[in-house]
């Protein structure tokens, strides 16, 4: 049996089913687009074996005999508008000019240089290509242009005149259009360095037999992407060796997702067109050198179909020809820390592979089931855990109400790395955790998060007497907190309560009456505990129209010696007969009552809870010496 490309183990595949997981988190690569020691051979031996060192490969690549970089090496006159005012002069900027360009900012730039930029000038090719607010702009197109290269390649004599300018710089900005999905984004590391193909794309978004099904499936708008992303027309590519490549194969498919994603290959970045490659300490971006065929052909090899052989060539480019051939995709750390995750799977029941969502699930001492996946979690993690759960099949809140598989979707349970486990591989760091999470009634003690989690997901088994009991409470506590309710309650026994202490107090009995604060009474007496909170302006007004009355009246002169507003002082006990003092301001309260204009949330009038017959000054009724609420 074949032994697995990443750990080792025996495998009936090239990498085995943990690899399959970890590798892309590792490499940055995805375990397919990872290329073997026979395809990196081949392609060493095609370009005349030469050394790591950059410049010896882009050497190696001019002199590579290929005819896929003949399409930008035909160039097709462009020049065929006649101007007015005479022809622009040809294309170049001075180091000044690559100063606004690298800035991205015209702030400093002076109308004149900003005037030039904006004209721009004439490539070889007759195309036109200008500069403004940051963008540069061909015959009319927007795009990104490696302007450090091109600028280079200008001032050279020879090599320039025959190429199709328009093609190659359309091509290079194509090629470093990053697509993600919602998908990828959500993969972390792995998803930083993967796109879907930018060719695809193109050809997806123009093409009329996309169904909706397919950009659901990656994540995208159903109908197509939006104009930034979608402005590259596929004729302007015709006649392309990549392009053709395509045209040759059957419309995609759904079935084609998981091969559209590529690892990312071409940058622009500060002027420059840059390659990912894999040096001996890792993963670097490179300057490609500044020379037409050079260009041509890595586009060529990066825009072609994923499964071709010209993509397969730059991968092995990509992954192999910059590093030292004794120098492993996978270190040796790494390795070590894959083969210590898969013993501790192997050799535990409660642990399984979860191939579908790429991570592992794991199950604890308590019953409590985790699903840990490899990637950005929070505080910078290099995993996130998922609690998906109690193996009983109790999913804890499903007990009162939540819907179906609410744990799925729930937040992440917050596990930070330690200091000591971020200097780990991301192997050993997931071997860790899991351990953690397979004894996680110990793992409680000093990860808060699990406490909670554990407590939310066990079932509990309770007594009916006591399942009565927390029944009764929580109809309380629903009532209580039922809109409808509070208000019938406020305005049919709250502020008649109010309105007995007012009627009973004795002359000379000050009350306070300050602004609204939430949560705490702003109505207060000096001789008695009684305490109320208003809430709105329309209640005020009522207490204002209660007060006068029952004999209150405002005590100016107490309120310069407290200096506080709103001080009342009782003078006077009122009319005896209330009735039509008490309807009055009853009725301000009738449509706080009333829902729709038509159903009332009382049967009597609000006025028939109020006191009419003036009881005089007296005790307080029971309940109301306290705080009304």
């Amino acid at each position: 049996m074949p032994e697995c490309r990443g750990c080792g183990v025996n495998s009936r595949h090239s990498w085995c089913e943990i690899c399959e997981i970890l590798v892309p988190h590792i490499t940055g690569q995805d375990s397919n687009m990872i290329e073997g020691p026979e395809a990196v051979e081949a392609v060493r031996h095609e370009l005349g074996h030469p050394d790591t060192r950059p410049n010896r490969i882009w050497s190696a690549i001019r002199r590579l005999d290929s005819s896929e970089a003949e399409w930008a090496m035909s160039a097709q006159p462009n020049n065929s508008i006649t101007r007015i005012g005479g022809d622009p002069p040809e294309w170049e900027i001075d180091d000044g000019d690559q100063e606004i360009m690298d800035s991205g900012s015209i702030r400093h730039a002076s109308t004149a240089r900003r005037r030039r930029l904006q004209r721009g000038g004439i490539l070889p090719d007759g195309s036109h290509l200008s500069w403004a607010d940051g963008r540069f702009y061909l015959d009319g197109i927007p795009l990104d242009v490696p302007y450090h290269g091109l600028r280079k390649m200008m001032r050279r004599t020879r090599g320039i005149q025959n190429v199709d300018w328009k093609k190659l710089l359309l091509s290079v900005s194509l090629a470093c259009t990053k697509h993600q999905t919602r998908r990828e984004l959500r993969a972390g590391q792995h998803g930083r360095q993967t796109t879907i193909h930018p060719a695809a794309m193109m050809r997806l978004d123009g093409d009329p037999r996309r169904v909706p099904h397919f950009m659901r499936a990656m994540g995208l708008p159903r109908w197509g992407l939006p104009t930034e992303r979608s402005r590259y027309r596929p004729d302007w590519f015709r006649g392309a060796s990549w392009m053709d490549a395509w045209d040759s194969l059957r419309p995609l498919d759904v079935r084609d997702m998981d091969d559209m994603m590529i690892p990312m290959t071409l940058h622009i970045k500060n002027g420059r067109l840059q390659l990912r490659v894999r040096r001996n300490r890792g993963w670097k971006r490179l300057e490609v050198e500044s020379h037409p065929l050079v260009w041509s052909l890595l586009v060529s090899w990066s825009l072609a179909p994923p499964r071709s052989d010209s993509h397969q060539r730059l991968r092995c480019l990509q992954q192999s020809l910059f590093a030292d051939t004794e120098i492993d995709l996978i270190s040796k750390e790494d390795r070590q820390g894959i083969k210590m995750l898969s013993g501790i799977i192997q050799e535990n029941d409660n642990v399984d592979v979860d191939r579908a969502n790429g991570g592992f699930v794991v199950k604890g001492t308590s019953g409590a089931r985790y699903r840990v996946v490899p990637g950005v979690g929070g505080h910078n993690t290099r995993f996130v855990v998922n609690g998906i759960g109690h193996e009983s099949g109790h999913r804890g809140r499903r007990e009162r109400g939540a819907p179906p598989g609410w744990h799925q979707d729930r937040n992440s349970l917050c596990i930070v790395e330690s200091p000591e486990l971020r200097r780990l591989v991301i192997g050993d760091a997931l071997s860790s955790i899991t351990l953690s999470l397979l004894d996680d009634l110990k793992s409680q003690q000093y990860i808060d998060t699990l406490r909670g989690y554990i407590r939310e997901v066990t079932p509990r088994t309770v007594d009916p007497q006591v399942a009565a009991v927390r029944q009764a409470e929580n109809l309380r506590f629903r009532l209580r907190n039922n809109l409808a309710e509070y208000r019938t309650r406020r305005y049919t026994v709250l502020f008649p309560q109010l309105w007995g202490v007012m009627l009973r107090c004795p002359l000379g009995e000050r009350m306070t009456f300050t602004a609204m604060r939430r949560g705490h009474p702003n109505v207060t007496f000096d001789g008695c505990e009684t305490a109320f909170a208003t809430e709105g302006q329309l209640e005020r007004n009522v207490i204002y129209q209660m007060l006068e009355a029952s004999g209150w009246q405002r005590d100016q002169h107490e309120e310069r010696v407290r200096r506080t507003q709103r001080i009342y002082i009782r003078t006077g006990t009122g009319l005896q007969n209330l009735a039509n003092r008490v309807e009055e301001f009853a009725g301000m309260l009738e449509p706080v009552l009333t829902v729709n204009q038509r159903v009332r949330l009382v049967a009597n009038p609000v006025w028939s809870y109020f006191e009419r017959n003036n009881p005089g000054i007296r005790a307080l009724l029971p309940g109301t010496d306290q705080r009304l609420d």
